[in-house]
């Protein structure tokens, strides 16, 4: 038989058969160009079974010359005349979702990925036995081998004889009739509900939603989200073919973000899944750890916030803090009395019309229906929920300092583009409004003269704006400073959320427990040469923990982010605020678009 010569001969050789290495017998197989992967060793010299392009293709210790490769055993090992490249595997099993796999798993998304431009031997861990060896030795020859290899556990059990009892056959004949005809029913009923129930909290009014305004019913959603792609992600991961079929549109129709393919998309819905399971019930677990704190120490906790928090903190203080700043001339700084005295006066009168409002509330007195809040929160949904209920509640007790914040940056920040444009009358020019640019002062060719009257009332206000920026400016400061206070506090309560919801605690489970299914590449390495038949072990290269996590890492960051322009906005007077990026955690976690088609997959179901 001939081979092309440019192409080395590749036998992909299963180990579980090396305990055939010292008898005569025949190996079954598929040819695939200069490659042969061998399914089986058999005693006789023809394939019982009917399986397309799976021959007889070689043999061992046999003299026989009908057969493309004959391979000898002796105390130095294996060998062959025709001078092979022998890879040893383990074959993987597909009941443990084990595969070999040339690109790395993806376990989230975080966008479209990197397009490779390196060669495809690139991809792997290479030894090279010899100087001067071809890279063809030691990579895969074709993505039909690597498929054919993938699929050996699976053709194996066609050469078992099937020995399902009748009884087993009609109690399985039941299970299936029941789930058909019982479960799934209840099961779509459930995402008809979750459904409704994510348009109602996602109904926008003038560009606002429920989920829009409120943190806890943005959990809400994510949590709604993942519970109705729950069936999706068991189906695909128990049948992949329902992604696959010619007929099926699934993935066009839920605009799946998922750049994986064939295998790695079936492994990757079982991780997720059984990621989001376990986090689910980890949160709830510790939601009810809170809770029995919260009820033990009620009446302390009820007590802090209402005494310590509201009255002291966020009233009495921070009043004591903007009298001082109005009127004490605050680290020595000799400010506009008059202008200060303003301020603080409209401050203070706004805290004191927050307070009356925040008594009605009387924590205190109604702590059995905030407790029953709690209760609900914690055994519903999990800790994270009740951290998502905070989140709401320090937006609203602390909306007076926003707007604090709010009416001096925007007061600083229009007093600074006064100055800045009256500036331009000590360069002999002017700022012409309507058409956004600098113009001189006098333009004699139009007839725009700039009196003397224009430029002393100019002079004069520039330096009103100078003498009162200081007073502005401190307001803006200390308000600022309490601002990011409270958005410090905010943001360790999003990361803490961050930590329950999307956590791959599973998947390092899963790294130690069996680290085949992390797939993070295939790596070679170097047995032996005997003969001129060079030996070589092929294996799964498992994801690293720095894979595992990137994109973990880069949800902390890209999810929501106020400190990269910190500065800068304070010192233009612009917002300092949160950028929130909501879409980033569903795509983090290979969540549908279109979450209304999930009920379209039972029609694959049979």
């Amino acid at each position: 038989m001939s081979f092309n010569d440019s192409t080395p001969v590749q036998i992909y050789f299963p180990n579980d058969l090396k305990r055939h290495f010292q008898e005569s017998v025949y190996l079954l197989g598929y040819k695939i160009g200069n490659s042969y992967v061998i399914l089986q060793c058999s005693k006789f010299p023809n394939c019982s079974v009917d399986i397309p392009d799976l021959k007889v293709v070689g043999t061992i210790n046999n003299d026989s010359k009908k057969y493309p490769i004959n391979l000898h055993y002796d105390d130095g090992g294996i060998w062959c005349s025709s001078n092979p490249t022998v890879v040893f595997f383990d074959p993987p099993n597909f009941r443990n979702l084990e595969y070999f796999s040339i690109e790395p798993i993806l376990l989230q998304s975080m966008g479209e990925p990197e397009k490779l431009t390196s060669p495809l031997g690139s991809k792997f861990d290479v030894y090279e036995p010899e100087i001067g060896s071809s890279s063809q030795l030691t990579s895969i020859a074709d993505e039909t081998v690597l498929e054919k290899i993938n699929s050996i556990y699976k053709t194996r059990t066609i050469f078992k004889q099937d020995t399902t009892s009748p009884a087993s056959t009609a109690f399985y004949t039941i299970c299936k009739w029941i789930v058909i005809h019982s479960i799934i029913p209840v099961v779509k009923y459930c995402q008809i509900i979750l459904i409704t129930s994510l348009s109602m909290i996602n109904f926008s009014i003038r560009g606002y939603s429920l989920v829009s305004i409120s943190k806890c019913f943005r959990q809400l959603d994510l949590r709604l989200k993942q519970l109705n792609y729950f069936p999706v992600q068991f189906l695909c991961y128990y049948d992949r073919k329902i992604l696959y079929q010619k007929d099926s549109q699934i993935i066009n129709n839920l605009k799946l973000p998922i750049f994986n393919t064939n295998l790695n998309i079936n492994n990757s819905n079982y991780i997720n899944l059984y990621n989001s399971l376990w986090l689910i019930f980890n949160d709830i677990l510790l939601g009810i750890t809170v809770y029995g704190y919260l009820d033990e120490y009620q009446d302390e906790i009820f007590k802090f916030i209402q005494s310590t928090v509201l009255e002291k903190y966020l009233c009495n203080e921070l009043v004591s803090l903007i009298s001082w700043v109005s009127t004490e001339n605050p680290a020595g700084f000799k400010l506009n009395t008059d202008l200060g005295k303003f301020l603080g006066d409209l401050y203070i009168w706004t805290i004191l019309f927050w307070r009356d409002y925040v008594e009605i509330v009387q924590l205190t007195k109604n702590k059995a229906i905030i407790l029953n809040i709690f209760k609900i929160l914690c055994y519903g949904g999990g800790c994270s929920f009740l951290l998502s209920l905070f989140i709401d509640c320090i937006r609203l007790l602390t909306f007076h300092i926003y707007t604090f914040y709010y009416c001096a940056g925007k007061l600083y920040k229009r007093q600074l583009e006064i100055i800045k444009s009256l500036f331009q009358l000590f360069r002999g020019k002017k700022y012409n409004v309507l058409r956004n640019r600098i113009d001189n002062l006098n333009n004699y060719e139009n007839g725009d003269i700039f009196e003397i009257d224009q430029l002393l009332l100019g002079t004069l206000l520039f330096m009103i704006m100078i003498f009162l920026l200081p007073t502005t400016f401190a307001f803006y400061l200390v308000l600022s400073i309490i601002h990011v206070i409270v958005l410090s506090a905010h943001n360790l309560l999003e990361n803490v959320t961050i930590v329950l919801n999307f956590t791959p605690i599973f998947v390092c489970l899963l790294k130690l427990k069996n680290s085949k299914r992390l797939q993070g590449g295939i790596k070679f390495s170097y047995n032996r040469s005997y003969k001129g038949t060079t030996s070589l072990s092929m294996a799964n290269k498992s994801l690293t923990y720095r894979g595992i996590f990137i994109n973990y890492l880069k949800l902390f960051q890209r999810s929501k982010n106020f400190r990269h322009s910190l500065v800068k906005n304070f010192l233009s007077g612009n917002m300092i605020s949160f950028k929130y990026d909501y879409n980033l955690k569903f795509l983090y976690l290979m969540l549908p678009e279109e979450y209304t088609e999930t009920t379209s997959i039972w029609k694959y179901v049979t």
